[in-house]
Formats: C-alpha cells, structure tokens, sequence
C-alpha cells in the first residue's frame, strides 16, 4: 500500500498477486493497496507507514546471466528464493518500485524463455525508418508487436537501422558493450538483423507501424495485462542513465534527469511528489478524442484536458499531497491549463517545471512514472504509457478516469487495469 501524509500510522492494501504487500509512504491521508484482485486498501494517519509482505526484506543480490537462468528454469530454485525473501526490488533513478513477489516470478517463468528463433518459423519482422504516430503511439507499436508474435507463435525480428530501434534505444538499452545484442535479443526474444542480405531464406511477415498500432489481441485481459507488464518491466530494466549510444551513434540522455534536476541525487530516493501531464492534443480532435472515450468509460469528457484546480485538489488533497510538489509536464499547447495552476492559492505554491536543460521525452516520463501520485489525460497514449508503467512496477494512485457522482463529487469510475482494456481503449491498449 502507499500512503501520504504527516505523522504515524500504518496502512496495508490487498497484495499484489498473493497475499499481504505493505509499502511506505508519508503524511496524513489515505494509502491505497494494490493487486490483481483488489487494488484498493485503506491506511491513515501521521509519519511513516511500514510494512512487509511476501516480497520480504530487501536485500542486496546480484544474479548472473547463468544464475538467472537457472532461476527461470527451476522451480525448486523459484520457491527457495521465495521462501528466503532476498529478492531486491528494481529500483528507477535511486526509487524501488514494487515488483519481486511470486506473480513476477511466475511472469519470468513464462515471458523470459525465449523460443528458438530460426528459418522454421514464419517471422515477423520490424523494419522502415517511418514509425506512425508519436511516442507513445511507437511504443504501443513495439509492445503489440512483441504480443503478436506471443499469440500467434511465431517469431520476432528487427532490422537494426529501423523505427523501432531509432525509437527505444534513445531511452532503453543503449549500445554500451561488445554484447549489446545479444543482451537485446534476449530481453526481447528477438533476433536483430544488421542487413537485408541477412533476410535470405527466413519466413518474412510484414506489418507497417499502423497495423501494429491497431492489432488487438483476442487473449483475456488477465493473461494480456500480465505479458504487456512483463514488457514493460524488460524495458525499466535497461533504461539508459546517460552511457552508451543510441542506433545513429549519438550519445544518450540520462533518463533519471527530471527527477535530478527537480529534487537532487541526494532527496530523489526520498522525495514525495505528484505529476500531472497535461496533454490537449491538438486542440479539438483532443475533445473529439476524450469524448469517446468518456461514452465507454464513464470519465468526465473534458476535466482531463483542463485540469482545473479544483479537479486536481479533488484528487490530491485526500492523499495529503497539496504539501509536497506538483511537477506539471506538458505538450505546451494550452498554457492557460499551467496558468490557472500556478494562480490558486493552494496548488500554485507546490508547481514545479522541469528545467529547459534537463526536459526530454524519456526525462518526463521517468518523472512520472516513478511519482508517487500521477494525474493524465486517457486520451494521451503518452499517459498511457505512463500509467502501464506505473502499473506494470507495482504502483497505484494513477487518477486517469474521473468523474463527479451524484453528490458532485469526484470519483474515479475506470479501475487501474481500463488503462490495457481493448473494449475501452481500442487501439491505445
């Protein structure tokens, strides 16, 4: 669970997956737990929640290449490792996101054996400078790509000088070492072809950036949740902290530089704040957009894109939040939405921009995602990336689909998982 807040108490939330999970958190308010079953606890008081579950304690352990092979391979050694407790969290820029538990490791077992790759099978490859869409369209693009050859068994290739590469290398798995691809390859289960002569005798299944877009997968939520998150998480484990170079050469940015550059290396492991991304989309088609996606999910078809101040206080002020910063990011394309923040008496105070030198796509979204309360715009695939992630790390408190109730009051109406909900989020699933 996570809570906010001044003072001491403690709060606990249904686990993820299995069990009890508690988290931790300051101040006064309510904390939320998380889990597949029920994402939803209740904890308050003042100080520092605490707690421990089947994640265990936190202990330092680094595995090899073989070591974490066998892992996977032996469920013997799964339990053991279970049963020990020493399984360290993934941390992001200095901050332990919430993944270790038995659901993870069952997710391993399953994603991280990657099927032989070779001239038997049909695959699908990744090839074209031209990606559709923006970033968070071409990160859904890679993503539904890695799901259709899952679900149709079959395999994965792409071509090194690509959309794909040019679009994930920026911001994860920099070319840092003599084996880049081979570790590429095998995060992803697939295999990189460096040039068309190189295609000779495979199987080729072509599909352009658009139809990876809008490729739905017919697997159930349940089982589609699990593969993205596994993913995602493939992804957060190699983001780039400025080392290494990108696929045209050029050196790459730090992905942890918004968050260093707001709180520090020192306060960053620490620091409680919120984000909210303000996305307007292009004016009109943006209202177009959020409007139908109010008729399947219930959300208000227009507080995402404002983001008023009583909207935003609305969500922050139960969770003690207002007292610590609010990093806004944005498009900037309405920058009346910052205006109206800045200018209340009690949002205003806590806003902070990233600075001009530190704001770059893979800043702003680390920023966010390792927040520890997150404000979007459901129409924004980049939000949605964002919420994926926070999901697919274990965290909780994104506030995407809202609504006021009879009481006009608001309240969420769309749970966590809507966000990878085919039926509500079409192709942005």
């Amino acid at each position: 669970g996570q809570g906010q807040g001044q003072g001491q108490g403690q709060g606990q939330g249904q686990g993820r997956g299995q069990g009890q999970g508690q988290g931790q958190g300051q101040g006064q308010g309510q904390g939320q737990g998380q889990g597949k079953e029920q994402r939803q606890g209740q904890g308050q008081g003042q100080g520092q929640f605490q707690g421990q579950g089947v994640r265990g304690k936190q202990a330092m352990m680094e595995e090899t290449d073989a070591e974490l092979e066998a892992l996977l391979t032996s469920p013997l050694a799964v339990e053991a490792v279970m049963k020990e407790g020493d399984f360290e969290p993934l941390a992001i820029c200095g901050r332990n996101a919430d993944v270790g538990s038995v659901e993870d490791f069952a997710a391993l077992q399953k994603y991280a054996q990657c099927p032989p790759i070779n001239r038997n099978k049909p695959i699908l490859l990744l090839e074209g400078y031209r990606a559709y869409g923006l970033t968070g369209n071409n990160l859904i693009e890679f993503l539904h790509a890695i799901q259709e050859a899952r679900d149709m068994d079959i395999s994965l290739g792409v071509m090194r000088q690509s959309w794909a590469m040019d679009v994930l290398l920026k911001m994860w798995m920099a070319i840092d070492s003599d084996d880049w691809q081979a570790q590429f390859e095998r995060t992803f289960c697939v295999k990189i072809f460096n040039h068309e002569k190189e295609l000779e005798g495979w199987n080729i299944f072509d599909q352009d950036p658009k139809e990876l877009l809008y490729y739905r997968s017919k697997i159930s939520l349940e089982d589609y949740v699990a593969s993205q998150e596994y993913s995602i998480r493939s992804l957060f484990h190699n983001y780039n902290t400025g080392d290494g170079k990108d696929i045209s050469g050029a050196p790459v940015k730090d992905m942890c530089s918004g968050i260093n550059a707001i709180f520090g290396k020192d306060q960053r492991s620490s620091a409680m704040y919120s984000v909210i991304h303000s996305r307007s989309l292009e004016g009109m088609p943006g209202f177009r957009l959020l409007g139908s996606l109010a008729n399947r999910s219930g959300c208000d078809p227009v507080a995402a894109l404002e983001m008023k101040p009583d909207y935003i206080k609305a969500i922050l002020k139960p969770l003690g939040m207002t007292k610590h910063p609010i990093v806004f990011i944005t498009d900037g394309q309405n920058p009346a939405v910052l205006e109206r923040l800045l200018a209340d008496p009690d949002l205003g105070p806590m806003i902070r921009t990233v600075p001009e030198e530190a704001c770059w796509i893979g800043g702003d979204l680390t920023l966010a995602i390792m927040s520890n309360a997150f404000i979007g715009n459901p129409a924004s695939t980049f939000t949605g990336f964002i919420a994926k992630s926070r999901l697919a790390l274990g965290f909780g408190h994104n506030y995407l689909f809202r609504a006021k109730d009879e009481n006009w009051e608001w309240k969420s109406v769309c749970g966590d998982e809507c966000i990878f909900d085919k039926s509500i989020m079409h192709v942005m699933a």
